[in-house]
């Protein structure tokens, strides 16, 4: 049987690249030490930032934006769940983000898919997805199609860009921030998590205790774990060999 496929089978030796693709984009913190080997958060990576409520996921990706955007780096946060005020009252606690691009997504309702389509075409270094579930809902809800093709929709979209594929062809990396179960459990189906290239989780204890440590990172080993504090007016990181 044949097909009209136009099938293209590669060896390594036949791809190129810019060697500027692999240089990674530094948050100047703790956090470039557990973000890739060469130390920074890798262009053209897709991170799943995973952990309870109140944990602190959209802290960490805010902090780390400001901190990639003090660095030249475009970034955007892509806001399904916070409206302008809360974000305004983060700007107040954490002056340090208050320069991070933002687009509230509740404003456009069931133009979201073209607005969000129309805005990723500007070409960003760095894009933060809050949260993957709220967009994937919404998408569902006004779209009126099942789970599976929303979530097709945005990951499509995510891996279109991480390819480059936009006015102007800049690689974007992305931060999906996803919520875990009461039980610890990750929320979204197997393919959300197969398409991921790195894995990263943020727990809380009793105590007050924050940590961010990798399940999986293609960029890097998982060898080391991030401690953070939320004070007063910044976000304070420190590292952690796992296992000495």
């Amino acid at each position: 049987m044949t097909t009209d496929l136009a099938i293209k089978i590669q060896t390594g030796n036949e791809l190129y690249f810019e060697d500027s693709l692999f240089v990674p984009m530094k948050t100047n913190s703790e956090l470039d030490m557990i973000l890739s080997t060469d130390g920074g958060l890798s262009k053209a990576t897709n991170i799943m930032l995973v952990g309870g409520p109140g944990g602190g996921k959209s802290t960490v990706a805010l902090d780390m934006q400001a901190r990639l955007g003090m660095n030249g780096h475009k970034c955007l946060f892509v806001s399904g769940e916070m409206d302008e005020i809360a974000f305004y009252k983060y700007c107040r606690r954490l002056p340090l983000i208050s320069k991070v691009p933002v687009i509230f997504l509740r404003q456009y309702g069931d133009r979201m898919k073209e607005v969000l389509e129309e805005v990723f075409e500007q070409g960003w270094d760095v894009i933060a997805i809050d949260s993957m579930a709220e967009i994937i809902a919404t998408y569902k809800e006004f779209y009126k199609c099942s789970e599976s093709v929303a979530e097709k929709w945005l990951l499509d979209l995510q891996e279109k860009h991480k390819k480059g594929d936009n006015s102007t062809k800049t690689y974007t990396s992305f931060i999906n921030i996803q919520q875990v179960g009461k039980n610890g459990v990750f929320v979204g189906s197997n393919r959300l998590k197969h398409m991921t290239d790195a894995m990263a989780h943020i727990v809380r204890k009793d105590t007050g205790e924050r940590t961010i440590y990798f399940s999986k990172n293609r960029d890097c080993d998982i060898d080391y774990k991030v401690h953070f504090v939320i004070s007063k007016d910044s976000v304070e990181y420190s590292y952690e060999q796992i296992n000495p």
